[in-house]
């Protein structure tokens, strides 16, 4: 009777048991991450009785979840790529839609610009096209910046978006380190047997956790799992768990980077971390938005650098030089935009480093990096960041500005105490697309003619044509005169294979350019280059004449020579081997005291790699006769006396000079008088007078020699005919000044200005105060340059050019001595030596008052080209000029549209072609995630349905199992009852 009624029993327990796991599995059907239960039946062990072996009834022996660990170590994995794919491609396809739109994309505004540009071309004499124009390049600055800003935001938006994911990954890293210690319990109290449901939570963690990272578990002998992320780093170690943030990038402050906590010691982890909804913004922000960005900048740069070299070298309609047509792309705030210093640099956070973009045009669209690598703080290197490729090893000099020229743009280091282990990240086009604006705001600043005019003579034999010439250079001497040439320019065919380039600024005696360009081969009946190419050649040009204290007195009956006041000079002339980068120096070149120009050019000359000539120029103002007119005027030059009268059969000047001497003298009797003389013409000395300025020219570089005899109140004014300008270093004034209206420097502020004298130095003032007119601010200037401590002779005279540059000329007033004696003063000229390439010219310490210490060179070129072809004949004279009345000029803007088409990019890509290559790799790699998200897609189902497969409720399965278990409940209850049964007819029988 106790072994049926134990039976029933076991099998009653049994079945109730497997009705009640059957009854959770149904209920959880829904419940996401459940995985199916099943239970295991055991017979009890049989007993041996009257010869035979007797069973004892049932065990529950274990209750399993049915688990795959493969199928849902696969699910994880699928679960982490699909969202890394997910993540690239919906962040990726907003980009490409924003670059690939008509409204907003790059592409329709350039076509804009330039067909408004090229409307301005077919009339460039219209206003309102140079309007639209302007209008339209403005709706291109407006498209870059739109585009800029919607990057920037998105890259905000991501940071946003990593705050929130890490702190995500670390709440759900503590979870799994408390369900850790919760299984490793309930596992130790049931004897090793598993809490189902604590490892189903668990499971559901970790596949949370792979949504947003991918994992790698690692499984402990008492079922604890730890987690690990990224290169290795333990997220979950048994119970204990570590913290991922975000904080400040390390490079860049305007991102943040993903950082890995284990107990004080903190890892930036941004580069290790894949998978996952944080791998796929991450892959975003290297593959699409930092290329964006950078490919962006550098086409704006492109833009920006080309348009405005273009437009610089034409007139626009008043007649002026032109200017930037957008921005300067190195304004001083923008190169120090260019640098980021790393946050782990050590103290003090001093160093300064500035990036100039030299040429846009050969930028790539990486970001670089410069690491201090030691041993000392002054080895570096430079890394390119999207190939790791080592650019260059170098070390600071010590001596700062220091720089170095990669990939188009100079890195230069400016100041601070550079220290081992140190690093920079040089971003060159990053925020550029950010920083592309307008610079002209006014239609009739759109410089659309050609800087420069030719003609041919009327009266040429020869049947030779000039072309319209070609500039490529506006910063020459040529142009330095706002709205003219200096000098212009005459052609004049010596023979028909010969001819001279003449300074034509009086078309009436044409003279030699300094230096001379005479005697040059041409070749009849093909097109000739008539002014020569660059050769790499170097220009120094020495200071002017020096203008003496005082004018020297000579008495009457005594012979006393004034002197031209330079002081003896060292000048030496270096060669740089470019093979081996040595320099060595000729034999130091000693100038006399007093020498003249002439004399030292010569000197100059005799050196190898040199060619030095002379000029000496003065400019005479101011000329005054006393009207009590006691003692005649008189006027010498070099020996020779201007003033007085000659008799009919004179020999000392031409047959068409001035023989009337006028009463007062003009300065331009003293012109003609200078060039109808014989003496002085073979002196080679010519002048030109415009009525209020004579000035005299000898073209030999020797000393040219004054002396006044007269009244008192005889006098003029004498100067070197060297301007010095002025340089606002501090801030500028709110509109250009001008010498016919006044200004308020009471306002805004400080404006200091600054100039350089050979023997001073630099010299500074500021300027304060309201001046109502013109003349008061050419006044107030004059009365700042005189109280600013410059020491100079005479008086200064100011002057202001069109675009509103202050420059400034120390004139000596020379007076007549009366009947005691006269008044003499000698100025010196100016030396230019043109060094070859490779050359260099260096001053010894001190230096004085001919040449600066250290002499800063510039390319020996003209700025244009022209072309004469054809055949010429003895006399022929071709003509180039400032090209002052331009506004039906386009020639310039024929060039500025020609841009459109030209490959700009490296040399291998016009503005549409390089910005179609963005929109083609940006539409490429969200294809491409795209393609990758839909495959990863049908693989996470695959496993899904697979892992549910093995794992989840199947209700028509548990549904036969709940009759099953139920009709065994059923017929285990009977047995109990047949046992009972027994009993009670066994105690019937007994009693």
């Amino acid at each position: 009777m106790g072994n049926i009624l134990d039976i029933g029993i076991s099998g009653l327990r049994a079945q109730q048991t497997a009705l009640t796991i059957t009854g959770n599995n149904i209920t959880n059907a829904g419940t996401e991450g459940y995985s199916r239960q099943e239970v295991s039946f055991s017979e009890n062990n049989p007993q041996f009785r009257n010869g035979i072996w007797v069973g004892s009834g049932v065990n529950v022996d274990s209750v399993r979840r049915v688990y795959d660990q493969f199928l849902t170590e696969q699910l994880r994995r699928d679960t982490s790529t699909f969202n890394e794919f997910n993540a690239l491609a919906v962040n990726a396809g907003q980009i490409n839609s924003l670059l690939a739109d008509s409204g907003t994309g790059v592409q329709p505004g350039l076509e804009n610009m330039f067909a408004a540009l090229q409307a301005t071309v077919d009339d460039p004499s219209s206003l309102p096209a140079r309007e639209v124009l302007i209008s339209e390049a403005n709706g291109l600055v407006d498209r870059f910046s739109a585009i800029s800003d919607r990057l920037f935001e998105q890259n905000d938006i991501i940071n946003g978006q990593m705050e929130v994911i890490a702190g995500e990954i670390t709440t759900i890293a503590e979870s799994i380190a408390e369900l850790n210690e919760q299984i490793q319990f309930a596992s130790a109290s049931a004897q090793g047997r598993e809490p189902s449901e604590l490892l189903d939570q668990r499971d559901r963690l970790l596949k949370e956790l792979s949504e947003y990272v991918e994992v790698n578990i690692v499984e402990q002998d008492d079922s604890v799992f730890n987690v690990f992320i990224g290169n290795g780093q333990a997220l979950v170690v048994g119970n204990e768990f570590n913290e991922v943030f975000t904080d400040v990038g390390a490079k860049d402050p305007s991102r943040v980077d993903i950082y890995f906590r284990k107990g004080n010691a903190v890892q930036n982890v941004t580069r290790e971390i894949t998978g996952g909804q944080l791998g796929g913004i991450l892959d975003f922000r290297d593959q699409v938005l930092d290329p964006s960005l950078n490919q962006l900048g550098r086409l704006g740069l492109v833009i920006a650098q080309t348009m405005n070299d273009q437009h610089k070298l034409g007139v626009d309609y008043d007649g002026i030089k032109g200017e930037n047509f957008f921005t300067d792309i190195n304004e001083p705030a923008k190169t120090y935009q260019r640098v980021l210093g790393d946050r782990n640099n050590a103290d003090p956070d001093d160093r300064v480093i500035a990036v100039e973009i030299k040429d846009a045009t050969q930028l790539t669209t990486s970001d670089y990096e410069i690491r201090f690598v030691g041993p000392d703080d002054y080895t570096y290197r430079v890394f390119r960041n999207d190939t790791g490729e080592l650019l260059q090893t170098n070390a600071l000099s010590g001596a700062f500005p220091d720089s170095i020229e990669i990939d188009g743009m100079e890195i230069r280091f400016e100041a601070g105490t550079f220290q081992q282990n140190d690093r920079f990240l040089i971003s060159p086009t990053r925020r550029e697309s950010q920083n592309l604006d307008m610079n002209i705001t006014r239609a009739e600043q759109v410089a659309l003619a050609s800087a420069i005019s030719t003609d041919t003579a009327i009266g040429n034999r020869g049947n030779a044509t000039i072309d319209q010439g070609t500039v490529y250079d506006l910063g020459t001497s040529y142009f330095s005169e706002e709205g003219e040439m200096t000098p212009p320019l005459l052609i004049r065919f010596t023979s028909p294979t010969t001819y001279d380039v003449l300074d034509n600024t009086d078309p009436g005696n044409p003279i030699p350019l300094f230096p001379p360009l005479m005697n040059q081969t041409f070749t009849p009946g093909i097109s000739n280059s008539i002014l020569p190419e660059d050769e790499g050649k170097t220009a120094f040009t020495s200071f002017g004449g020096v203008l003496p204290v005082s004018p020297t007195y000579q008495q009457n009956g005594t012979s006393v020579d004034s002197v031209n006041g330079f002081f003896p000079e060292r000048i030496d002339i270096g060669f740089t081997n470019p093979n081996n980068g040595l320099t060595a120096n000729q034999r130091t070149l000693i100038t006399p005291l007093n020498a003249t120009a002439r004399e030292i050019a010569e000197s100059l000359s005799k050196r190898d790699g040199v060619e030095a000539s002379a000029r000496t120029t003065v400019e005479i103002t101011d000329l005054e006769t006393d009207s009590v007119d006691f003692l005649d005027t008189e006027f010498t030059l070099n020996g020779v006396v201007l003033t007085q009268t000659l008799g009919p059969n004179q020999n000392q000047y031409d047959a068409n000079y001035p023989a009337e001497v006028p009463d007062p003298i003009t300065l331009n009797f003293l012109a003609d008088r200078i060039n109808a003389n014989y003496e002085l013409q073979d002196a080679g000395i010519v002048a030109r007078s415009d009525g209020g300025k004579l000035t005299i020219i000898d073209l030999n570089g020797d000393d040219l020699d004054f002396e006044l005899r007269g009244d008192a109140g005889d006098s003029f004014r004498i100067g070197n005919g060297i301007d010095i300008p002025l340089t606002a270093t501090a801030m500028e004034t709110e509109d250009p000044l001008s010498k016919y209206e006044g200004y308020d420097f009471s306002e805004g502020g400080p404006y200091i200005y600054e100039f350089s004298d050979p023997s001073q130095g630099t010299i500074s003032f500021e300027m304060t105060g309201t001046f109502a007119t013109g003349d008061d601010l050419l006044d107030g200037f004059r009365q700042a340059i005189e109280n600013s401590g410059y020491v100079f002779s005479g008086n200064v005279d100011v002057d202001i050019s069109e675009k509103g540059q202050v420059t400034f000329q120390p004139r000596l007033e020379v007076s007549g001595a009366g009947t005691v004696g006269s008044n003499k003063v000698s100025i010196g000229g100016q030396v230019k030596v043109i060094v070859d390439e490779h050359y260099d010219l260096n001053i010894e310490p001190p230096g004085n008052n001919l040449f600066p210490t250290d002499p800063v060179g510039e390319p020996v070129a003209f700025g244009f080209h022209v072309n004469i072809d054809g055949i010429a004949e003895v006399g022929d004279e071709f003509t180039v000029d400032f090209n002052s009345d331009g506004t039906s000029d386009s020639r310039n803007g024929v060039e500025m549209a020609a841009l459109q088409s030209t490959k700009t990019v490296k040399g291998q890509s016009s503005y549409t072609d390089s910005y179609a290559r963005l929109v083609e790799v940006v539409g490429s790699v969200t294809s491409r995630a795209q393609i990758n998200r839909d495959s990863s897609e049908v693989l996470l189902r695959n496993s899904q349905t697979a892992v549910d497969a093995t794992s989840g409720v199947n209700l028509d399965e548990e549904a036969a199992a709940l009759i099953k278990y139920e009709l065994a409940y059923n017929a285990s209850a009977q047995v109990i009852q047949v046992a009972r049964d027994i009993f009670d007819t066994l105690i019937s029988t007994f009693r």
